[in-house]
């Protein structure tokens, strides 16, 4: 791991204003914390290979097994004058069914482990016919999750609603993936926030839409938080800039979400909000 590289300050700077101070006080914490955020992605990178390795063994062995449980089960079948026979069935057919899980979550984590190491990579660019519903759950579910893990109180409805004729779209599913994690992540935070100041009266909500239209698809992730400030919306996607205390954010995420989505896949990303009633981000891909 590199030590953090520090700023060199230019000679004409030595005497400049308390203000001018300041931003370089709070640049030098931004390439600190960027440097920390790097760091964290090798290692990252490192723990999902080794953890990547042991759950392809898992996999493929639950495949194997649930073969070897067909096997068994036409051999029982010339079995059924046993006493036992209807016992045995119903032990095989739970036992088919927990191998199954096992497989089938096996796969899905598989599908997540894959995702988070495009995400460390910088030349893992590149469309691809992908069920965009799947991806947009998984991940919606994925950073719900990592909220939990560091504030075990937080519970949040996640709803989705899913348009299920949209099927598999052309896009880059690692990048579009960042953006779905940002914005959910951005909406677990502005409902538990609410929900330290209201308490038990307030039912923190997420809701998860996909609609396919004529000439686009439309995806919005709505919170009912506290909404935005009309001066605080318009610096939403500035490089750098966020409301959350030091250590919450970098405030890059929403402005890399933007330019995945307007460059990347030349579609758009905009906001709507209420303040005391909700916030809403939409993304809108073109289909051609």
């Amino acid at each position: 791991m590199e030590p953090t590289k520090h700023i060199a300050e230019p000679d004409h700077l030595a005497d400049s204003s308390p203000t001018t101070n300041a931003e370089l006080a709070t640049l030098r914490e931004r390439v600190t914390e960027l440097d920390r955020l790097a760091s964290i992605g090798q290692l990252t990178a490192g723990i999902l290979h080794e953890i990547k390795n042991p759950l392809t063994f898992i996999t493929n062995y639950a495949r194997l097994s649930v073969d070897l449980i067909n096997e068994i089960e036409s051999i029982t079948v010339k079995q059924e004058s046993h006493p036992d026979a209807d016992e045995l069935a119903q032990v095989i057919t739970m036992l088919k069914n927990n191998v199954n899980r096992i497989w089938e979550n096996g796969v899905r984590t598989e599908r997540i482990i894959q995702g988070m190491l495009h995400q460390t990579r910088s030349d893992s660019s590149g469309f691809e016919m992908t069920d965009l519903n799947l991806l947009i759950e998984e991940f919606s579910k994925l950073a719900y999750q990592g909220v939990r893990a560091g504030d075990k109180e937080f519970v949040v409805s996640l709803l989705f609603k899913l348009d299920p004729t949209i099927g598999k779209v052309s896009i880059d599913p690692y990048a579009f993936n960042r953006v779905i994690l940002n914005l959910v992540l951005n909406a677990c935070y502005a409902v538990n926030e609410r929900w330290k100041k209201q308490g038990d009266s307030y039912q923190p909500t997420i809701t998860v839409l996909s609609q396919k239209w004529s000439d686009h698809i439309e995806v919005k992730i709505r919170d009912n938080g506290d909404g935005i400030p009309e001066e605080i919306k318009k610096k939403l996607f500035t490089p750098f800039f966020t409301t959350k205390p030091v250590g919450k954010g970098t405030g890059l995420g929403l402005s890399l979400s933007r330019d995945i989505i307007t460059e990347l896949h030349q579609g758009s990303l905009s906001v709507e909000s209420e303040l005391g009633n909700f916030t809403e981000f939409n993304i809108s891909l073109p289909l051609n």
